[in-house]
């Protein structure tokens, strides 16, 4: 298996790049982002049991920006046992160790929310306990076609958000809320 954990020096490294992308004191449906320069696409939660979807992403995020994936679980919070980081060599293993390890939250040692970006914080994913969606967050400077793409093929634009928001339903209600946190921020 090729999946890292990181340490605690390394940890707080991370967190304090990480705090210039995401308001850890925020949480959905609000704007959990820093900044203002972002393309948003959306989620069914829980992104990490959609393994084949999950698998794509760190796969393309790999490739396309020639660096690792980070996922880190309980937000802000320097708990030594909440974040991984995805070499992509073995990504097919390493998602299903990690999906598996997350469904009872590695036996209830971390929580929400889940927050997922390559190293260079070119893309962020905030997955929240509150909300039936999560965000992912592209830095408009740093869109790579092949990423592009496959976010385009696997996730829900934000003409697709305001087409499900026209409903009534359930998912309607929480897209609306999430268009008026993000269809004015991009």
């Amino acid at each position: 298996m090729t999946i890292l954990r990181l340490e605690r020096v390394e940890l707080s490294c991370f967190l304090d790049k990480l705090s210039g992308f995401i308001s850890f004191d925020k949480d959905l449906p609000m704007n959990v982002f820093v900044g203002r320069d972002f393309s948003y696409w959306f989620f069914e939660r829980p992104l990490l049991c959609f393994s084949d979807i999950f698998a794509g992403l760190i796969s393309e995020s790999v490739s396309s920006f020639n660096s690792y994936v980070f996922v880190k679980f309980s937000g802000g919070e320097p708990l030594t046992e909440s974040c991984f980081v995805f070499d992509g060599s073995d990504v097919d293993r390493d998602v299903s160790w990690l999906s598996k390890k997350s469904e009872n939250f590695f036996n209830g040692v971390v929580g929400y929310p889940i927050v997922l970006c390559n190293d260079a914080c070119d893309w962020v994913a905030f997955e929240s306990a509150y909300e039936e969606f999560g965000v992912i967050a592209i830095r408009s400077t740093g869109l790579k076609t092949g990423f592009y793409e496959y976010l385009s093929l696997n996730f829900i634009s934000m003409d697709e958000l305001s087409e499900l928001a026209a409903g009534s339903s359930v998912e309607g209600v929480v897209a609306g809320r999430l268009i008026s946190s993000y269809g004015t921020s991009a």
